[in-house]
């Protein structure tokens, strides 16, 4: 992977552990009220994840607050844009396992055409595809914790630097965990871990199952690509 490819919205040295390893923190001093309101009106009591939330007024304003926190502290460029809000809630009704992945696949505004645009599938009414590894590299998950986040219910595990080794097969994930090794990611509500995509990534069911409240940005750096993405906020 060439370094300026990885590079592309990072644009100072705080940014070299986020760059290196996959993986960082990021406080963004959202409002308590915001953060309130996005805990009562996103999540479902039934479904462990809800897609395509760009659309709801109020993401779109803690995606715009958590961009220009980031813009602020150099880690994405100002024409960055939102192209994905999921919310997921972790309890005792919905106490689920994630294996090991990458994150590839990503909302379309029509089925994809373009030559690297792979794996094209429809879910809900959404065209979804892979985007090429370069377009993957310009891509930052933001997951704002919206409760405290520990050992006990289920945080993230990621293999750090794992997202250097480019789109994984699925026989090599066990190998690449085995030898980058693994960590929990735990934070407190209103902190946001901000991921590479490609950085392989699993959760546990949780010990003491609790709401594990996640809403889960992803933004682009707004450079052109070949294909329209579903919704660009």
């Amino acid at each position: 992977m060439s370094p300026a490819g990885c590079l592309s919205f990072i644009v100072g040295p705080r940014q070299m552990r986020l760059h290196e390893n996959g993986y960082d923190f990021h406080r963004a001093e959202l409002d308590r009220s915001l953060l309130d309101n996005l805990r009562t009106s996103v999540f479902s009591s039934t479904e462990v994840g809800v897609r395509c939330l760009l659309d709801v007024p109020i993401v779109q304003e803690a995606a715009t607050v958590l961009k220009w926190s980031l813009v602020s502290s150099e880690i994405l460029p100002d024409r960055a844009v939102a192209i994905q809000a999921i919310a997921f809630d972790k309890t005792e009704s919905k106490n689920w396992k994630v294996t090991w992945h990458q994150d590839v696949m990503f909302p379309f505004a029509r089925p994809v055409r373009s030559c690297g645009f792979d794996l094209p599938s429809r879910k809900d009414g959404v065209d979804y595809a892979r985007p090429p590894r370069s377009t993957l590299e310009q891509l930052l998950a933001v997951r704002l914790h919206l409760d405290d986040c520990d050992a006990s219910n289920g945080p993230l595990r990621v293999s750090p630097r794992s997202h250097r080794l480019g789109i994984l097969r699925s026989a090599e994930v066990h190998d690449v965990v085995a030898k980058q090794g693994e960590v929990e990611c735990h934070a407190e509500s209103g902190v946001a871990l901000l991921m590479k995509p490609l950085l392989l990534h699993a959760s546990s069911p949780a010990a003491v199952p609790k709401h594990r409240r996640v809403l889960h940005f992803v933004y682009h750096s707004g450079d052109p690509i070949d294909e329209e993405w579903h919704r660009a906020v």
